[in-house]
């Protein structure tokens, strides 16, 4: 992990940050919450703050909280992951054990000098997903006063466990915010529509 810290790269950085939540590459960082998280509010309160802008309300009861990161805050960089269903042990691509989920959903958020900067580092990651994804479907969303560009796919790397997923990009004001859903083969709700319903519970405020 400490690797992924020192990268100043947000465009490698990204990447790094799906393989090590998609488990291609790097072990999932464990569920208990470390010294270097947030407060859980997620399960006392309902809400949890990410960043200096984005408060995300709990919707679904099923999406429990992995972590909460500030570790990366120096760069402007904050992520949270949850996760969905029972897990079980999963051997990945490093032969490192790793608990699989049914699906999983991270955000990840970049706070930048100005709103250029944010919207040439969303394009950078919307560019990535592009191009590592099998892509089906791209269009642009309103949740709760908010513009995202959303895509739906399948995943190109057959050594990944999850099969398809969704993911929506946007920016607010000198922010920018990625938000995935991956789900494995067999998960039977619709990937999209759990991130349409966590997007609309996603509130951003200035500074």
């Amino acid at each position: 992990m400490k690797k992924i810290i020192k990268n100043k790269n947000i465009t490698l950085f990204f990447c790094l940050i799906l393989s090590l939540f998609m488990l291609t590459g790097c072990s999932v960082v464990s569920s208990a919450l470390s010294e270097e998280d947030e407060e859980n509010t997620w399960d006392t309160s309902d809400y949890v703050k990410i960043g200096g802008v984005l408060t995300v309300q709990k919707s679904d009861s099923r999406l429990a909280l992995l972590d909460n990161k500030n570790a990366l805050s120096s760069d402007g960089l904050f992520y949270c992951a949850w996760t969905i269903g029972n897990s079980e042990p999963y051997e990945n691509s490093e032969g490192d054990t790793v608990d699989l989920y049914d699906a999983q959903l991270y955000l990840l958020l970049g706070e930048f000098v100005n709103s250029q900067k944010a919207q040439e580092n969303m394009d950078d990651w919307l560019s990535s997903a592009k191009f590592n994804y099998e892509l089906v479907k791209e269009e642009e969303i309103t949740c709760n006063g908010q513009t995202y560009i959303l895509i739906t796919y399948s995943y190109k790397n057959k050594s990944n466990p999850y099969a398809r997923g969704a993911s929506a990009f946007g920016i607010y004001e000198n922010n920018a915010v990625c938000v995935e859903l991956a789900c494995r083969d067999n998960f039977a709700d619709d990937p999209e529509s759990i991130l349409i319903d966590f997007l609309d519970n996603c509130t951003y405020n200035s500074n």
